[in-house]
């Protein structure tokens, strides 16, 4: 089998394709599983004009998302279903979307995905910052939630297949958040996977083009539903510190790392973690269901995103029932507040910061037993120091109550 490389969109170049598809037969494979990438544009809906990549390794079926980001919406390992019940109709198209909405909770609209990027300008709750406009003058702006980068659409998109064996399934997108007089930033964003693999792979570089110095924040927002959220599902993760977001999160600090059912009228909780990692920085957390035979993993470097944030929703099914495993390089609130305590990334002028995201699943009481093992000796046994009120230093609730 011979390396392929295909070049699907190229805005400089004028290059779109609306369909496309390889195949390992096609390519050529004659060893290992079957595997197929194919890309096609929605129609109808509020999915109308979404382009989809949808990648099958012969065991991890998923969809990139170009027309969003590079956002991975769904997909199913071995049978099991990996993806939530979102509320919306999706996925949905960035034209559907007004951030500003709700006081600007409107990037709800179209949230739907199993892995979405928060970022770049910022990624937090909706906030007022202060930013130099064009004349000069310190001049006031509205940051929505999560920021703009979910709904911005890639301008080239390039997909590849590496021979090997197993062979490697690369799908590689850019994207521009920037503006006269504001950000620039580019992502550019290598979404892989290997033939048969239980592992997607998510390798970012996000770039300031600009000659002056710009500030980014990033953040994963990791979602899963049944069947790894349900009664009993627990997060399992090396902590070393946990402290509740609000008032709110404080009412469940005594099982924090555990989920209800499906529960109406439930309201969010939100828990703040500081990891132990490995000595070259990787560490993990993980959603396991209740019977410890199936779990979906995050693994990052704590290098490159040194927070880790849980977002537990469990309302009913109707509502969207999700627990949310984010990692990021700071944690989610407002932007002047994550400045002040230093985890606001300033990049130098044609600067850049990496960050890898692996997503893996397992299927089996083993599997699960050996990631336990794995967490117990990153933290060497101890158990983490659970904050019974919000931390100052991490939460903007905690200022607040003073």
């Amino acid at each position: 089998m011979k390396r392929g490389t295909w070049t699907l969109t190229d805005v400089a170049r004028g290059i779109w394709q609306d369909e496309f598809e390889v195949t390992s037969r096609r390519a050529g494979a004659r060893r290992g599983p079957a595997w197929s990438i194919r890309k096609r544009t929605l129609r109808g809906g509020l999915t109308d004009g979404v382009e989809v990549v949808e990648v099958d390794n012969g065991a991890f079926a998923f969809t990139v998302l170009p027309t969003r980001g590079m956002g991975i919406w769904r997909g199913a390992y071995r049978g099991l279903d990996v993806a939530w019940n979102a509320p919306v109709v999706g996925p949905v198209h960035p034209k559907f979307v007004d951030p500003g909405d709700r006081g600007g909770l409107g990037w709800l609209q179209g949230f739907d995905e199993v892995i979405v990027r928060c970022g770049l300008e910022s990624n937090g709750a909706p906030c007022t910052d202060v930013v130099v406009d064009n004349n000069g003058n310190r001049s006031e702006v509205r940051l929505p939630l999560h920021g703009r980068i979910a709904n911005l659409p890639a301008n080239r998109l390039v997909v590849e297949v590496l021979p090997g064996d197993p062979a490697e399934l690369v799908v590689t997108g850019i994207v521009d958040e920037s503006m006269l007089f504001g950000p620039g930033l580019r992502l550019i964003s290598r979404v892989s996977t290997k033939a048969g693999s239980s592992v997607l792979s998510i390798d970012d570089r996000v770039e300031n083009l600009r000659a002056i110095p710009s500030e980014i924040e990033l953040l994963y927002h990791c979602n899963f539903g049944a069947p790894f959220l349900e009664a009993g599902s627990r997060l399992v993760a090396p902590a070393v510190n946990v402290s509740p977001r609000d008032p709110r999160a404080v009412e469940g600090i005594a099982e924090y790392d555990r989920y209800l059912g499906p529960t109406a009228g439930y309201v969010e909780q939100v828990y703040f973690y500081e990891l132990a990692g490995a000595r070259d920085g990787r560490t993990l957390a993980a959603l396991v269901n209740s019977t410890g035979d199936k779990a979906a993993v995050v693994r990052f470097r704590l290098d490159e995103m040194p927070c880790l944030t849980q977002w537990k929703n469990t309302q009913a099914l109707a509502d969207g029932y999700v627990t949310g495993l984010e990692p990021g390089t700071n944690y989610p609130n407002p932007k002047p507040f994550e400045r002040e305590r230093g985890r606001v990334i300033r990049l130098a002028p044609g600067g850049s910061h990496r960050a890898r995201l692996d997503l893996e699943i397992l299927d089996s009481a083993r599997a699960v037993s050996s990631l336990e093992r794995e967490v117990a000796a990153l933290v060497g046994g101890k158990s983490p120091k659970v904050h019974r009120v919000p931390r100052p230093e991490w939460s903007s609730a905690a200022r607040k109550r003073r």
